[in-house]
């Protein structure tokens, strides 16, 4: 089977300006992608998720992150911190959505896990375009 990504508007021109450390996690996350696709989590070093998981169904944000199809990834930055045998969380994540869970991501954002409140961040709208 053949695994492919994209990169959303915004993201892609953000992208081009990140500095060399996080374009290579990124890219290690689109090459394990490419690779194998997400239907063995354990092919990964940071824990994948969906972004509606652990929040209210019923609340704003998880409807949003549901209809939108967003998960996000724990991409090391900037370091790992081992928290289950199984994989490794980290304070920062790149968001992707993964329509139908098929054969295509496409990349949102890469920004910290949570906002200065404590709240799970989600990309805003624009960054979907």
């Amino acid at each position: 089977m053949t695994y492919t990504f994209g990169f959303k508007q915004q993201f892609a021109t953000e992208f081009a300006n990140f500095p060399a450390d996080q374009q290579d996690k990124i890219l290690d996350f689109t090459d394990t992608f490419e690779a194998h696709g997400l239907s063995d989590f354990t092919k990964y070093v940071g824990k994948i998720t969906p972004s509606w998981k652990g929040v209210s169904p019923t609340s704003p944000a998880a409807q949003y992150a549901y209809a939108n199809h967003l998960w996000h990834y724990h991409i090391g930055l900037p370091s790992y911190t081992t928290v289950h045998s199984k994989y490794s969380t980290s304070d920062w994540v790149l968001h992707f959505q993964w329509i139908d869970q098929g054969n295509h991501i496409d990349l949102v954002d890469l920004y910290a896990h949570y906002r200065r409140d404590g709240t799970f961040y989600l990309p805003p709208s624009n960054s979907l375009l």
